[in-house]
């Protein structure tokens, strides 16, 4: 006598798993908020806060030596860094909630925020 592969209760077991996991992504999932400020850190401290909405370039004082922020059409990038490897200006244009980029060299960070909540990410999920 020749069984399936999965008993009554496999079958139970990988339904409830399912559903769970559905029920989990439908509770966490939230959608792209699109940010409105930037703030600009160095070494950890915040030297200010700026708003997306204003197209300028910004100058920061980095341990290495200054860097140049673009800030245009609601988004924003590094576009010039002193540092080897170039990967904050690499990292490109951040324009959702909860984007972050860094230069680590210069110990330079920026962090964007909107209102509404965070959305998640494949990090902090």
């Amino acid at each position: 006598m020749t069984r399936g592969l999965l008993s009554r209760g496999d079958v139970l077991a990988v339904t409830l798993a399912a559903a769970c996991v559905g029920g989990l992504y439908a509770r966490f999932w939230q959608p792209a908020v699109a940010a409105d400020t930037v703030e600009v850190r160095v070494a950890g401290t915040s030297i200010g806060r700026y708003p997306l909405q204003i197209n300028r370039s910004l100058t920061v004082e980095g341990s290495r030596g200054p860097l140049l922020l673009t800030i245009e059409d609601g988004r924003v990038r590094f576009s010039k860094s002193p540092c080897r490897n170039q990967i904050c200006v690499h990292s490109g244009w951040l324009s959702h909630s909860g984007d972050a980029a860094a230069c680590l060299p210069s110990r330079v960070s920026i962090t964007l925020s909107g209102h509404g909540s965070e959305a998640l990410d494949a990090v902090s999920f």
